[in-house]
């Protein structure tokens, strides 16, 4: 994979580059480079994730300004490591909108986006998260300045509780492992919620919510936790670690035999990571995907957006976060194009509202509270004895209606408790 900055690192095209600079609003006002900030972790357990939503927004850019740019400028992203740490995040946030660049996207970490948002709002910004799961970004803390271009946790944790009750309508007993954060108990409530509600519909049973094991976040040593989950009786595991984290604990879980204790693993959110770190250790799991590149076969803009990837960067393939970072900069560019302008009221205002094209097929933003509508990804990984080590033996696209809870801004999201 292509070597990531760790340090401030800027991408820009046309001759004006060296003066936008340092005069970024005659820049603007001359037709210079059209600078979009891109905050992500380069650093750090969460670095996997962040290189991806980095790779990703260099193929739309590229892609973009191949295409003639938008409103005739090309793009150059302004590129900062925040880390998945709320203060690194505020410091590259500041000194971006200082210096005139006033569209963002990126953060990928619950706790960054909720510490971005009133500082969007306060100094007229605007920011796409590229995979930050926290429910609260369009419910209590909504803030018109902040947008999720993607699935929303709800309608992602509903829709992998609904496959659970489908595919194993026996297995009734969940706990889970979860961190001990927002994220982390963001998406064990949603699930449950999920749980709740399909198991007696589909199933006919109630299912027993057992109390989760809190996982610790960016340690080394997750044998305490691993010891406590191996005190509580489940048929079902949910696993909600993340990143670096996720592949350090499935590694110790497996000299406990843990995971082999369950009937059925249902991940998160960590895609094809811990299967690339694990190959054939890694135990048989359903994961959810912000994008999966088979299932979008034959759709002219995935097609094309895995043949520029696998171009520009030595990796088996583009994962989710690096199609979320590439649809949220088309959305950017479809709503300045839409208002003709890259001021941050124009650009709030068309994107309200917004259909278009991605990777996934087309997408809807609601305007009520900043929320993309789209196809929830899920797929069963198992070990194999192939040169990844791993296959997906099932995938399946769920319509992103039947799953997502309808629009709250301002509000607490109201979800059934065991």
């Amino acid at each position: 994979m292509r070597q990531h900055p760790t340090r401030r690192h800027v991408l820009q095209f046309g001759a004006a580059a060296a003066s936008s600079l340092a005069l970024p609003n005659l820049a603007r006002a001359q037709g210079g480079p059209l600078r979009i900030g891109l905050i992500t972790p380069l650093s750090g357990p969460q670095e996997f994730i962040g290189t991806y939503v980095k790779n990703g927004a260099e193929v739309a850019m590229s892609q973009i300004n191949k295409a003639g740019g938008i409103l005739g400028r090309q793009v150059a992203l302004e590129i900062r490591d925040d880390k998945a740490n709320p203060a690194a995040a505020l410091a590259a946030a500041r000194e971006l909108l200082g210096a005139g660049v006033n569209l963002h996207l990126g953060g990928i970490s619950s706790a960054v986006v909720l510490a971005l948002a009133p500082v969007m709002q306060q100094e007229k910004g605007v920011h796409l998260t590229c995979g930050a799961g926290t429910e609260k970004l369009n419910h209590e803390a909504y803030s018109e300045n902040m947008f999720r271009p993607g699935d929303s946790p709800d309608a992602r944790g509903r829709a992998q509780a609904k496959l659970m009750a489908e595919k194993y309508p026996n297995v009734t007993r969940w706990t889970g492992l979860v961190p001990d954060h927002e994220y982390g108990r963001t998406v064990w409530s949603i699930f449950v919620d999920g749980l709740l509600e399909f198991y007696p519909a589909i199933a006919k049973k109630k299912p027993e919510i057992i109390d989760p094991v809190l996982m610790p976040y960016g340690v080394s040593d997750y044998r305490n936790g691993i010891t406590a989950a191996l005190r509580v009786q489940a048929d079902g595991c949910f696993n909600a670690t993340y990143g670096g984290d996720a592949i350090t604990m499935f590694q110790q879980a497996r000299g406990f035999g843990l995971m082999q204790r369950y009937k059925v693993v249902c991940d998160s959110a960590n895609e094809f990571l811990v299967a690339r770190g694990m190959k054939q250790q890694l135990p048989p799991q359903w994961t959810g995907m912000h994008y999966y590149s088979t299932a979008n076969k034959g759709n002219a803009m995935s097609d094309r957006f895995v043949a520029d990837y696998l171009a520009m960067f030595k990796d088996p393939e583009p994962l989710g976060w690096a199609a979320e970072a590439h649809s949220a900069l088309y959305a950017l560019a479809r709503s300045i194009e839409k208002g003709k302008s890259v001021e941050t009221p124009s650009v709030i205002a068309n994107l309200k509202g917004l259909t278009w094209d991605t990777v996934t097929g087309p997408r809807h933003m609601r305007r009520e509270d900043n929320q993309a509508v789209k196809d929830v990804e899920l797929v069963y990984i198992e070990p194999a004895n192939t040169e990844k080590g791993y296959a997906v033996a099932q995938y399946i696209k769920v319509d992103g209606r039947t799953s997502i809870l309808p629009p709250a801004p301002g509000q607490k999201l109201k979800l059934r408790t065991a």
